[in-house]
């Protein structure tokens, strides 16, 4: 909810406030560490930061990143009215006018709109356009009495001097007056299926019934509503004593687990906070298990909440959120000015039932055993593939995401998202990304066919070549439909192949055998593997689903079987051309090939 109205604005624009930029995303620096949440039900860790990136008014933050900047889109303030933009090009946060006011997001408000009412931005970039979806008042009607309605307005492109929008409705999008009106929209892409949802809150603080949390799909242009909405969560004060209402939602997904970010308490207070549940997708249902929010009070942040999920330039999830300075938790006070203050602080996701997921597997090239890897680091051998040591216990700055073997099998490589890469047996070590910046996250590696070097792929598809390896060429800097999960070698040409989500090939000194890039998938591709001959290639989805092309045989797959987690990777058996699929929990499927054990 968290409204601004106007007589603070007034009393604020009338202080003279010193301009403190703190620092750009990322930069900020974590003093403390907490987690939430029963393993069993997925579980977010957060490193809360102090000082804020942000030292003014910025309440219910949403942070975009469109490949070259930062932007950050809040409730409305004396420095931007209707709603505020803020831009971080890579010297911290500051008005987009570079002046202590004008930077709004919504110049000219619709007509049937209340004027210095609108609230809460969710944004996302959807169908060729940018889209923010934002709460106001009915034209005559003050906010927080039931009259607050949903709307939408899009922007054709954002640039640090003009990231604003424009609303044509003449109507709002969704109104929910006999819940007491609806607020703080948010919009989600369910990366299973690429539909889009939108979350919101009914009830301004104009009814006096519970608080509800809402899901409803989007239409494919994103400007109007499909079906019917979904109850996600409804204010559960005798369970949860805290939760004197729930607002803010917004939605993300790690490991096939749905995490429902969702804001709890009275704003205007330090005991606001930040709380989630886990659901089974973007319509729920949701099961919210903690017994207290992960995020409260510390420092100087009072009362953070307000909060959104995103990715930063390197693809590390963060949070967004506002906060109070101590002692000063409202704009009308007389002993202070109030400011709901903005912070950004690094978050991790443990899926439900996964504290450590298994995120890739290799095998021996016989096919007489195999190995895998989780996000820690940790290796397991099976078979007979002997085991020559892993980076479980050891610190990481980023989970590990795939793991190769040898051409000759006496050792293997690890590779982690920073593009860190760890060498154990005989495997030499010829370089690595780790420590230097990243376009996008590194999320798969394959060896030369004479294990003297090796390529790394980031998700944007960039390639990243050492030792012997030779670059022909990558995505990176290419538009995708999807994000590059895997890379592979041919031994045959000594080339490799790129693989997306959508399990479109991209081939790179290698024949090009077929993909699945113009086909609608039931689950996202998340693994491949050659032939042993390089004569053809399998992938994978997370639903366990095979896709065989060149001379790549199909023996079978998981698809339409029911999983208790999603497959991560999956492994060729040389020895009698199948398969092995591995999922997140550690379990392993064999397709013709012989079946080893299972972590």
């Amino acid at each position: 909810m968290n409204k601004a109205v106007a007589v603070r604005r007034w009393l604020r624009s009338a202080v003279a406030i010193l301009l403190l930029v703190t620092g750009s995303v990322g930069a900020a620096l974590a003093v403390s560490e907490g987690s939430a949440g029963a393993q069993g039900n997925g579980a977010i860790s957060i490193q809360p930061t102090d000082p804020p990136v942000y030292d003014f008014d910025a309440p219910d933050p949403d942070v975009v990143w469109d490949g070259s900047n930062y932007y950050a889109f809040t409730t409305g303030t004396d420095r931007g009215n209707n709603l505020q933009a803020l831009v971080d090009t890579g010297n911290g946060w500051n008005t987009y006018t570079g002046t202590e006011s004008g930077s709004t997001a919504l110049p000219f408000p619709p007509a049937w709109e209340t004027p210095n009412t609108q609230t809460s931005p969710g944004v996302f970039r959807w169908d060729g356009k940018w889209i923010m979806y934002y709460d106001a008042a009915t034209n005559g009607q003050p906010g927080d009495t039931g009259s607050d309605c949903l709307s939408v307005a899009t922007a054709a492109t954002l640039t640090p001097s003009s990231p604003v929008f424009t609303d044509n409705s003449t109507q709002p999008l969704l109104c929910q007056p006999n819940l007491g009106g609806a607020i703080d929209p948010s919009p989600f892409v369910d990366p299973a299926t690429g539909t889009p949802y939108l979350l919101w809150k009914s009830n301004d603080g104009g009814s006096t019934g519970p608080a509800r949390l809402w899901s409803q799909q989007l239409s494919a242009d994103g400007m109007s509503l499909v079906g019917s909405p979904t109850q996600l969560l409804i204010q559960n004060g005798f369970q949860f004593p805290w939760e004197t209402t729930v607002e803010n939602p917004d939605m993300a997904e790690a490991g096939g687990t749905y995490f429902l970010l969702f804001s709890a308490g009275a704003y205007d207070s330090s005991g606001y906070s930040e709380a989630f549940a886990t659901c089974a997708g973007p319509a729920g249902p949701c099961t919210q298990s903690q017994t207290e929010p992960f995020l409260t009070s510390y420092g100087s942040a009072a009362g953070p909440g307000g909060g959104s999920f995103f990715k930063d330039a390197s693809g590390n999830w963060m949070l967004a959120y506002a906060a109070w300075l101590p002692g000063c938790t409202a704009y009308v006070d007389p002993s202070c000015v109030g400011a709901r203050r903005l912070f950004v602080a690094p978050i991790e996701f443990t899926p439900a039932s996964l504290s450590t997921p298994v995120t890739g597997m290799a095998s021996t090239p016989t096919g007489d055993g195999y190995w895998l890897v989780n996000t820690q680091g940790g290796v397991s051998a099976h078979g007979a593939a002997p085991y020559y040591g892993s980076m479980a216990g050891h610190a990481l700055n980023a989970p590990v995401e795939h793991i190769v073997a040898t051409p000759d099998a006496k050792g293997y490589w690890l590779v982690a998202a920073d593009g860190g890469t760890f060498a154990f047996g005989d495997a030499g070590f010829y370089g690595s990304m780790g420590g230097r910046p990243l376009n996008a996250p590194v999320v798969s590696i394959t060896p030369t066919k004479d294990g003297e070097g090796y390529w790394l792929a980031g998700a944007d598809g960039g390639i990243f070549a050492f030792g012997d390896a030779q670059f022909h060429g990558s995505m990176g800097g290419r538009h995708l439909n999807r994000p590059v999960v895997g890379v592979t070698s041919d031994y045959a040409t000594g080339g490799y192949w790129e693989v997306a989500s959508d399990g479109g090939i991209f081939a790179f000194g290698a024949p090009f055998f077929g993909s699945t890039g113009n086909m609608t998938l039931n689950q996202p591709v998340n693994g491949m593997a050659p032939t042993a001959d390089g004569g053809g290639y399998w992938f994978v989805a997370s639903d366990g689903g095979i896709f065989a092309f060149g001379d790549a045989q199909f023996h079978g797959s998981m698809g339409g079987t029911h999983l208790n987690a999603p497959v991560t990777g999956m492994a060729a058996d040389a020895g009698t051309g199948g398969y092995w699929l591995v999922g997140a929990d550690g379990g392993i499927f064999s397709f013709l090939a012989p079946f080893y054990g299972a972590d």
